[in-house]
């Protein structure tokens, strides 16, 4: 998958695993501070030879999307989770977020530089192939590599940055090695490549390449240790079991199971039995577990953030979008997040980076910092006046200010969050309207910018943020909905993805964010770590953080299995 970054359909689906760390329930209420938060991945770690045979695991998820395409634009979090079963995984990371390469398709990753160029060979698995027979050769990378350039203007990509720094696509000394030369230096080329298109998608125009994977997840375009069984997003089930096509070590699951469920369903059927993993981070959720409950914690890839949509009506006016950050007061909403937590963190200040990776900055500045008398004056300025008497702000056509959040979760924490904002905007003479939505419905709002103000969440798929600076940034990207941009902020994101190095790259990636910001479309809000708890025994899979196992590590310890101290 070439995004970094998928939205998800709540604030809550981002950031329902954000939690204080700790090692029990009761160890889990003492408070600590982002800095103190291990960056690493917690799980039950178990090599393969001391995995169970059989079994089955069942999870709890938010989403079974229709789109099943995780190259398509408007892809979500569940279009991923479920790609990864029975697809191509070709990026791996161990517990510090450390890249390598699958051996199942690739059996070496070299990068040098070449006059300026950086040029990436890759040495591939000669067994590898996708169940339908065709060979995973050189002739795969290319196709993924110029249909994810973005050469089609009508494809909808979730990211073509990346490809698009590509120059060509060359077989190596085989058909099993492939040798990618980019325009330019390009840092973050480990970032290219995380999973692959099968050709016959790779060669689909741009309607048929949106719709050919709806409702329908092509088993025979896939490759992995699992197949799927069954993918149904009506009934909110997906199913996957082992691939008798599967060249490498086999799954020891005999099924894995996705089952959709809302609000607080998951914590319920964790408690009977029903699912194998879940999330416990927040109050209500931890109270509810056993004194010692052992429970994972780790650096979230998670966090939620703000939009505004400039393209609505009100909304074209910078002062007005500003304004309406600037009455926002995320201390309040961090409180009410953590509420009995006594998580000591602050507001996020990037959508990039979490303040546990090297790189992060806040770049947010002043638009982050709460200033109720900043907002009102702002507002006067651009002609939105509050009348005596009145309760909200009116233009010159007499038009009240108000604007429209659709919400779609509706457990208490939502709720509190969502008073809150309320409140806030009120205090500045904002209407800010409900409009209760299901979950199912997330996408399409958001792929047709039904909106005008937007709580989300977001999820990082690797470790290299500020690669992912003009899939955010850049015009014409199809990430944020803010609908903003220019063309120096293009300048600068293309400067801060071909430079030299990492850090760099950091660098410019910094300043490039802090420019978009200042157009006020987008406000990062929270973040921090992640807790869950699952079944004993169930191995590999826990607080990941930006770790990445291959899908056959996934199953149950065999009994009497004694974890090495680390």
């Amino acid at each position: 998958m070439n995004r970094a970054m998928k939205t998800t359909v709540s604030v809550l689906a981002a950031a329902s695993l954000l939690v204080t760390a700790g090692c029990g329930a009761e160890e889990a209420k003492l408070g600590k501070s982002e800095k103190e938060i291990s960056s690493t991945a917690d799980y039950l770690h178990v090599p393969y030879e001391d995995l169970k045979q059989g079994g089955e695991v069942t999870f709890g998820v938010d989403d079974i999307p229709e789109q099943l395409n995780a190259f398509a634009g408007n892809m979500t979090t569940g279009t991923w989770d479920i790609w990864y079963w029975y697809n191509p995984i070709i990026a791996l990371f161990d517990d510090a977020g450390e890249y390598y390469p699958n051996p199942d398709f690739v059996t070496k990753a070299e990068a040098k530089d070449v006059d300026g160029k950086t040029v990436v060979t890759y040495d591939l698995n000669e067994k590898a192939k996708y169940n339908d027979g065709t060979p995973i050769d050189w002739t795969v990378w290319k196709a993924t590599a110029e249909t994810g350039s973005g050469k089609d203007p009508d494809m909808s990509l979730n990211d073509s940055s990346g490809y698009a720094a590509i120059e060509k696509v060359e077989r190596g000394s085989s058909d099993f090695q492939v040798v990618v030369t980019y325009k330019t230096q390009f840092p973050w080329w480990k970032k290219n490549f995380s999973t692959l298109m099968h050709p016959k998608l790779a060669a689909m125009g741009a309607e048929e390449f949106a719709s050919t994977y709806v409702n329908n997840p092509h088993p025979e375009w896939g490759a992995g240790p699992y197949k799927v069984k069954e993918v149904d997003s009506k009934q909110g089930i997906a199913t996957f079991v082992p691939n008798e096509n599967w060249w490498g070590q086999p799954a020891k699951l005999d099924a894995v199971h996705y089952r959709y469920m809302e609000g607080n369903a998951d914590m319920n059927a964790f408690l009977n039995g029903e699912i194998d993993l879940v999330g416990v981070g927040n109050k209500e959720r931890l109270s509810r577990l056993k004194e010692g409950t052992k429970i994972y914690t780790g650096t979230s890839r998670n966090e939620a953030f703000l939009t505004l949509n400039s393209k609505r009506p009100f909304l074209g006016d910078v002062k007005v979008r500003t304004a309406i950050f600037k009455a926002i007061d995320r201390d309040t909403i961090m409180k009410i997040r953590f509420n009995g937590m006594n998580y000591q963190g602050v507001p996020l200040g990037s959508m990039l980076y979490k303040p546990t990776q090297p790189g992060y900055n806040d770049n947010l500045g002043d638009l982050g910092k709460f200033d109720l008398e900043a907002a009102k004056k702002l507002l006067d300025e651009a002609g939105w006046k509050l009348e005596d008497g009145k309760e909200y702000r009116t233009n010159d056509k007499g038009e009240e200010l108000e604007l429209l959040l659709p919400t779609f979760a509706q457990d208490d924490l939502s709720k509190s969050i969502n008073e809150a904002l309320l409140a806030m905007f009120k205090n500045a003479g904002i209407k800010l309207n409900l409009k209760q939505s299901s979950p199912a419905d997330y996408p399409k709002i958001m792929q047709e910018r039904a909106f005008d103000f937007m709580l989300s969440g977001m999820t990082a798929d690797n470790p290299f943020g500020m690669g992912d600076v003009c899939q955010f940034y850049q015009q014409g990207q199809t990430l944020i909905k803010a609908g903003l941009g220019n063309d120096e902020i293009d300048k600068m994101c293309q400067a801060s993805i071909t430079a030299s190095s990492e850090e760099e790259a950091n660098k410019l990636g910094n300043e490039t964010e802090a420019a978009y910001f200042k157009l006020a479309g987008i406000m990062p809000l929270l973040t921090g770590p992640v807790m869950v708890t699952t079944k004993p025994g169930l191995a590999n899979r826990g607080a990941m953080g930006f770790s990445r196992v291959a899908p056959q590590m996934l199953g149950w310890a065999k009994d009497g299995f004694t974890p090495e101290a680390k």
